[in-house]
């Protein structure tokens, strides 16, 4: 993974942190719904997920056949 991929990867999630906790602290009176609470966890969790997952070449499937 390039530089730029895992520093996208890595703002997106410092962001998705950031709004979560702001949600949590304003509580009632803050402006997100359910679905975009659920949106930022799953930026969470699939940009961990991104992070640790090795880089696989295109043509993977097509070599494995």
């Amino acid at each position: 993974m390039n530089f730029i991929q895992e520093n996208m990867i890595n703002n997106s999630i410092k962001l998705a942190y950031y709004k979560l906790n702001r949600h949590k602290e304003l509580g009632m009176q803050s402006n997100l719904n359910v679905f975009e609470v659920a949106e930022l966890m799953d930026t969470i969790k699939r940009g961990d997920a991104i992070k640790n997952q090795q880089a696989l070449p295109i043509f993977y499937n097509v070599f494995a056949n």
